[in-house]
């Protein structure tokens, strides 16, 4: 077999792969997904604390990066079609929760270290990007 025949080979192997992936034959994508959320209600993950209600619009957890220092803990999501103000932003019980009610609706929380002083919780939000710095408590340690 040539190298052409190998090449055709790979990708006929490929294409039954993802045709299998996305048919749910290979425990992957078995949920609807959109690029970047998943398009999963909370019920259907299993962890929600509202009643479903017929015609309500789906909640999408948004895109995010966590990213812990020592001395602050950064969090980029992605909230595409929400307004500034739709968006809530706060630290609940060691938790940041970061919540979007509007035409699209997003929620998720983000369980933060003890050590954080929610006091200094700051966000900005431009172009559909929510950039938050929580700071962390520095203990002092003695010479």
């Amino acid at each position: 077999m040539g190298v052409e025949g190998d090449f055709e080979e790979l990708r006929r192997a490929l294409q039954r792969m993802l045709k299998d992936a996305f048919e749910g034959k290979l425990g992957v994508f078995r949920e609807p997904f959109v690029y970047g959320f998943t398009a999963r209600s909370r019920d259907a993950r299993g962890d929600a604390t509202r009643p479903v209600v017929e015609d309500q619009p789906v909640t999408r957890d948004p895109l995010a990066d966590v990213n812990l220092t020592e001395s602050a803990i950064f969090v980029t999501a992605e909230l595409s079609g929400v307004r500034a103000e739709e968006l809530r932003v706060r630290v609940d019980q060691g938790r940041l929760v970061i919540k979007a009610e509007g035409e699209r609706r997003y929620f998720t929380s983000v369980d933060l270290p003890s050590d954080v002083d929610r006091d200094t919780l700051k966000y900005t939000f431009t172009n559909d990007v929510l950039d938050i710095v929580i700071a962390r408590s520095r203990s002092v340690a003695s010479p």
